[in-house]
């Protein structure tokens, strides 16, 4: 097999293998695109046998003290959907990229969609904290709306009869006469405060936007391109979705939405509005991006219990994603490593109990 480490690889060739086997946008050369121009290094790295690709992922370098630094490959490699020797080359993907890693590497992390490797990556990895979602509930927009909507659940359906009564105007990416994005930011936030939770800085997001908001009305095929959504009542935004459109599915990335007027119930029109652009659009599922489910963690379920049942009441269907695995590639600095996590959670449990 040969191994190919930042080849001179065309946008289109690269998206192409990744949408032909089900690669999400996090694997997109678009979305390597931004991470560079938000400061982090990012290594394609292809994989072929016989002259044919079998493999493809980016990875993303990441700073940690001590000037360590270790690799991450978001929801991926992307394996070719033929292959008969997944673990074969998932075991030479991860000892190739170790030579080329850099003295500073401590460890690659690797987080797939694809559950069919979970079995190599158990074995020859080490189960590690995933960045992305574990657990999210797809909706099947290859569907009639009228199947879609038989299959939410009763009160999502009235709700979003109750947001339609309410005279709630959705705002899509053709109609809009560009809403200022700051809108999205600023609710964002306010969103982010109220529920308690963690976002990336206005930089990040503003560097995401300026990256993957196409300019035009149309996008290009097989383009990883987001799309702002909004909601207005009364002539003020009162919520607002960031979808990311690559290949034949649409992911609903961030949202917020203000309290003041929640008994407009906008967000439930606004998702029913996305998922009808979607199909018309050619594409064939909704992502609502991450859930907690029965099977999910405590932890999980109490953090996203309350916008989980709202994604679940849209009646996608659960899919499951392996979780990540960390492969040692300098391993005395991994158990260091692996020690002062261990050592940071249990001061941060002390000190809020």
């Amino acid at each position: 097999m040969e191994f190919l480490f930042n080849p001179a690889v065309s946008r289109e060739e690269w998206n192409e293998f990744i949408v032909r086997h089900g690669g999400g946008f996090l694997q997109s050369f678009e979305w390597a695109g931004f991470q560079e121009k938000a400061g982090n290094t990012v290594a394609r790295v292809i994989v072929k046998k016989d002259g044919v690709t079998m493999l493809c992922a980016s990875a993303i370098r990441h700073m940690l003290p001590l000037k360590k630094t270790y690799w991450y490959v978001p929801y991926g490699p992307v394996i070719a959907g033929a292959a008969h020797d997944k673990e074969k080359l998932i075991c030479f993907f991860t000892e190739q990229f170790a030579r080329v890693a850099g003295e500073e590497a401590i460890f690659l992390k690797i987080e797939p969609e694809e559950m069919g490797v979970q079995e190599v990556l158990a074995e020859r990895g080490v189960r590690s904290a995933g960045a992305q979602p574990q657990e999210t509930t797809i909706v099947d927009c290859a569907l009639s709306e009228e199947e879609m909507l038989s299959r939410m659940k009763p009160k999502t359906r009235y709700n979003i009869k109750v947001a339609q009564r309410h005279g709630v105007k959705i705002i899509s990416p053709d109609d809009q006469t560009q809403l200022d994005p700051e809108i999205f930011l600023s609710l964002l936030s306010l969103t982010a405060t109220r529920h308690r939770f963690r976002t990336h800085t206005a930089r990040y997001y503003r560097l995401m936007l300026e990256s993957l908001l196409p300019q035009g009305a149309s996008v290009v095929d097989h383009a990883c391109a987001a799309r702002l959504f909004y909601a207005q009542y009364g002539g003020e935004v009162t919520a607002c979705a960031l979808v990311m459109f690559f290949g034949k599915r649409a992911t609903y990335l961030h949202g917020a939405s203000n309290d003041v007027q929640k008994n407009v119930m906008a967000p439930y029109v606004l998702h029913w509005e996305i998922m009808k652009y979607a199909q018309k659009a050619g594409f064939l599922e909704y992502d609502m991006w991450g859930v907690a489910t029965e099977g999910s963690s405590e932890e999980t379920k109490r953090k996203w219990g309350g916008f989980s049942r709202f994604k679940l009441g849209f009646g996608g269907a659960v899919a499951h994603r392996p979780g990540a695995y960390d492969f040692p590639l300098r391993p005395l600095w991994y158990t260091i490593y692996r020690g002062a996590k261990k050592a940071s959670r249990i001061v941060r449990q002390v000190r809020h109990d």
